[in-house]
């Protein structure tokens, strides 16, 4: 019985590793990767950050920030919040922003960090429910045989332009400013983080990545890739190399993971869980004896 348990745990370990891998790469025209991933399996946390470049530290705080908002959701807050979703919304949210308030401490403390900064895109899955938290530009798709959707909306002036029709996506895509960003964590002493709450189904794929994929690839392109019955790993991997094939300015990350449906009903929303409005505003730290901060660049002048 023990062998049997044993090989069964471990069939379940690689199934998991199948389900869920993440990959990143320097890129062809830099010489350091600012962006960082973590995956954990146990908790089904995955989160991506990208260091933002030209922005002292920008490897330090895409690390730390990871680090710091994946040790907030600890197991047991995550157990503990389970079934309500007003509470899990706010957990998730607070998880970022006390990342935040973190790599501002940092810099506060050590004169190399200031002005440190990164986006940050988190996903936490809860049965069939996946709870989204993003700053910045770094962004969630899923994707099915139907097709593949953007749930996250960059905090980005050619993202406002696109919201009133000036733009299409495709055009902020290529847009010369598309990397000015109303904020991200560090670097703007004000965030205001975006929730998206999205009901998984069976063989949903969600892709995590920073803006040196998307920058690359258009969604189209993205989709092409994502859609193959292929395993997490070997998605990742060709996403990458389509994204140096493009000319790979900037770090690559991805983070790939196939749902496979839980048993596990979600709960249904209250009546007032259904008036929050998705721009999560009352949660944001405001800090009134700052202005407000300049648009940021998360990146170097476009080539």
């Amino acid at each position: 019985m023990k062998l049997v348990k044993k090989l069964l745990e471990i069939s379940q370990k690689e199934t998991l590793q199948q389900m869920a891998h993440g990959a990143t790469d320097v890129g062809k025209e830099r010489s350091d990767n600012e962006d960082y991933f973590i995956i954990n399996r146990e908790k089904q946390l995955f989160i991506v950050a990208d260091g933002m470049g030209g922005h002292n530290a920008g490897d330090v705080a895409s690390k730390n920030a990871t680090h710091i908002a994946e040790e907030y959701l600890n197991l047991d807050l995550i157990n503990d919040i389970r079934g309500d979703n007003r509470k899990i919304r706010e957990t998730v949210i607070k998880s970022v922003l006390h990342a935040h308030l973190k790599i501002l401490e940092m810099a506060d403390k050590n004169s190399e960090y200031q002005g440190m900064g990164c986006t940050i895109v988190a996903a936490l899955i809860m049965g069939n429910s996946l709870h989204l938290c993003h700053v910045g530009d770094a962004r969630a798709y899923v994707c099915n045989e139907k097709g593949m959707v953007l749930l996250t909306r960059d905090h980005s002036f050619v993202m406002d332009m696109v919201q009133k029709g000036k733009l299409t996506m495709e055009e902020a895509r290529l847009s010369p400013m598309k990397n000015k960003l109303h904020q991200a964590i560090g670097a703007s002493k004000t965030i205001n983080p975006d929730y998206k709450h999205y009901i998984l189904k069976n063989d949903d794929k969600i892709l995590l990545c920073s803006d040196g994929l998307w920058d690359m690839m258009s969604d189209d392109q993205i989709y092409t890739v994502l859609k193959q019955n292929k395993p997490a790993k070997k998605i990742c991997d060709s996403l990458i190399k389509m994204a140096n094939n493009a000319g790979g300015h900037d770090n690559i990350t991805a983070v790939v993971v196939q749902h496979i449906e839980s048993d596990e009903s979600p709960p249904p929303p209250t009546i007032e869980e259904e008036n929050i409005p998705e721009k999560t505003g009352e949660y944001s730290f405001k800090f009134d004896d700052v202005p407000d901060p300049e648009p940021i660049k998360s990146d170097q002048e476009p080539v």
